[in-house]
């Protein structure tokens, strides 16, 4: 038998019965500091997990951030592209107005040359006509006289 079955046997009832309350009473505190230590372990484990998973997270927001930057700036670079071939077309139209307008002006300055010169011309043709009908006038004048 084991020691503690010879002493519950030498042991009076009332002895017994208090011995197995104390027994039990020992059984309930164990129990109740062992149930202590899990739930101290569980919350230390509860804060553990709860750090790491805002570490977690602020990696995953990190990660989130940089590859969205990434894709923010290549959208940024297609539309400065974008932008930049509309200035080159908006600059070649532009450049070709220009280019007509200049052509449109010596063209414009070309007629005027002429136009003034036909008018020297006729002014010249007038002159002689003028100048002929004066020496006319004179010799007419001095047959005349």
């Amino acid at each position: 038998m084991p020691s503690s079955a010879k002493k519950l046997a030498k042991m009076t009832d009332e002895e017994r019965v208090l011995y197995m309350e104390q027994k039990m009473l020992m059984e309930a505190e164990a129990k109740k500091k062992k149930e202590e230590l899990m739930n101290e372990l569980l919350r230390e484990k509860l804060i553990k997990e709860e750090k790491n998973t805002r570490n977690n997270l602020n990696k995953i927001n990190y990660q989130w951030r940089s590859i969205m930057r990434d894709a923010k700036a290549k959208d940024l670079l297609r539309d400065i592209e974008i932008m930049s071939q509309t200035f080159e077309r908006i600059i070649d139209r532009k450049d070709s107005v220009i280019k007509a307008l200049v052509k449109d002006l010596h063209e414009s300055e070309e007629q005027y040359y002429m136009a003034m010169r036909s008018n020297f011309q006729n002014i010249d043709n007038l002159v002689d006509l003028h100048t002929e009908e004066l020496n006319t006038a004179k010799k007419k004048f001095q047959e005349m006289l």
